[in-house]
This record gives C-alpha cells, structure tokens and sequence, in this order.
C-alpha cells in the first residue's frame, strides 16, 4: 500500500531536489506484481550501503542518509536524494564540498552498475575499487591525494546486491539509472552472474589448516542433503558441508539419529579466506570425517527414561 504523504507526479525534481533516479518499465500482466517494488526496495538498500562505504573514501567524518524525493506514475520512477553531513571538520569547512560529493556518489554507481553488466571474465574487483578512487581524487574535495579505495567487500555487498534486484525483474522489464543531468544507463538484465562466482572474485588467497578433530554441537541438521549445516562451537554459530558420503547416507537413511541439541565428534577443515585488502573475509568449516554422534543427555526423552529408571 503506497503511504498516504507519497504523491504520484510525472514532474521530474531538477538538482538539489534530487540526485538520482531508478526507473522500472515492466512489462505489464506478466509476473508476480510485488516483483517491482522488491526490486526497487533492493536497490536503495544497496545504494545505502555501497553510499555508508563511498563517503568513507572521501572523510570518515562524512554521513550520508538518502531520502526519498518523488515517485513518478506510468513506469514507476522513484528520485532520490542524498542528505550529506559531517561533524566538526578543519578541512571540510574550507570548502563547499557537499555537491562533489553528490555527484561521486552517482558516478561511483555508475561503475558499479556497469561493471555488474559486463560479461568480460575474468573480472576484477580490485580494478573497480580503483576505478572509485580515481573517481573520489575527482572531487578534490581535500585537495590532497589521499582518497582510499573502497573495500573490496562493501563493493561485493554492491554488487550483490544490484545482481539482486536484475534477479527480481523479467526479461522484457527494463530498469534505468538516471542522474540528475539527465545521463542514464540501463541495467543489462540479458547478464546475469551466479553469487558464488562474484563472491570468488572478492578472494585473493585461501589458508587451509591441518584436519583437526572437533566437537560440535547441532543446532539445525540439513535434512536435504543439499545445504550446510548450522551448528555451534562453543558461543559461536558456524555452518559447515558435511562431507563424508558414507556417513551422510545412512542419515538421510536414517540409520542414524540426530537431533537438534545433540553434537559431532568430527574431523574439521577449516579454512580462512582473505580478500585483496589482506582482511579476513569469511572461515568456512568442511566436516570430512564423522566419527560419532554424542547425543544430548538432556534430550526429554532421556529424561522420561532416567525418572522411570529411578522409579
């Protein structure tokens, strides 16, 4: 249900009233209705975030909260807005630095969004990230040269994310950025990428560690057999793939009882993997051995059976 205060206008806001626009053209009668709101909520989450990391570059004194200006009817066409501030700041108040900004933010999801729809592989996460800093030196909002590149990871989080919202749309939709000079670019929705790939491209070496026997207690099973389980060492949650066919067998046979509460006794490969900002990115457990299954004592059945024991 559209917000009462939300006026549908075909008047386009014109700079300051608004930095950017997202247009969806759908193609009408054909797909789930909700699929172009979804859409459009995806991408200004994910402007939202790509924007917490890109101001960053600039000072980390900068904050940024985007608003909505205007949403126009026919295709739906929503304008945003970036709301800039910054706190107590020498060098900032030297200059009025708050339009370069702006308009780095829409230049930096330009590249974002046409390095998302080219199909060259291998691709380079690195390069887009210096791609941005280029882009940031641009501003000469300091006038010194000290404008870092954005992280690798919030840049996979961007890209993620506006791989997301081609996910949510058909074939024949159309979806459109536009910046407030009035330059657009479509998004390619012919292109798209599997998550699993884009996430590799984010990594630039993998630490293995020895097989270690560990024990893990069980919060989630995977029943399937086609997902990782959630399970829990100690006070931390991790999901690990359970690679031990044999075993994996006679549980989805169940010749094999495991519960949520119980744990492993298993033999772990744990591995690190680190981006190209030499920063831990992800720890992904692999079980390759399972040795027992340590059932829970406090599991209820267990307790029936001690009170009728000591009956």
């Amino acid at each position: 249900m559209m917000p009462a205060d939300v006026t549908l206008t075909t008047r386009r806001p014109e700079p300051p009233s608004a930095d950017f626009a997202f247009e969806i053209d759908f193609k009408r009668g054909e797909g789930s209705a909700s699929r172009v709101f979804l859409a459009i909520n995806d991408f200004i989450k994910g402007c939202e975030r790509l924007d917490a990391e890109l101001v960053g570059t600039i000072d980390s004194n900068i904050e940024t909260v985007m608003v909505l200006e205007d949403i126009e009817a026919g295709s739906i066409k929503v304008w945003l807005r970036n709301l800039l501030s910054a706190v107590d700041d020498d060098a900032l108040k030297q200059v009025d630095w708050k339009p370069a900004v702006g308009r780095y933010l829409v230049k930096a999801k330009y590249a974002v969004i046409k390095w998302v729809d080219d199909d060259t592989d291998p691709k380079s996460l690195p390069a887009l990230a210096r791609e941005i800093q280029s882009i940031a030196a641009e501003t000469d909002v300091k006038h010194l040269p000290d404008y870092r590149a954005p992280s690798v990871t919030a840049l996979l989080g961007a890209v993620k994310d506006f791989e997301e919202v081609k996910s949510r749309l058909l074939p024949d939709d159309r979806a459109t950025f536009i910046g407030a000079d009035g330059q657009s670019t479509d998004f390619n929705l012919s292109i798209r990428w599997d998550l699993d790939r884009i996430e590799e491209l984010a990594i630039k070496e993998v630490v293995r560690f020895p097989v270690a026997p560990m024990i893990l207690a069980v919060k989630k099973p995977d029943y399937l057999g086609n997902s990782k389980w959630e399970l829990r060492h100690g006070k931390r949650s991790i999901s690990a793939k359970i690679e031990d066919a044999e075993w994996l067998r006679r549980f989805q046979n169940r010749n094999v009882d495991v519960r949520p509460g119980d744990a492993l006794r298993c033999e772990v490969q744990i591995e690190h993997l680190y981006g190209h900002d030499n920063e831990l990115l992800a720890e992904n457990y692999t079980i390759v051995h399972v040795i027992d299954v340590l059932v829970n004592a406090y599991r209820q059945e267990n307790l029936f059976e001690d009170h009728g024991n000591g009956s």
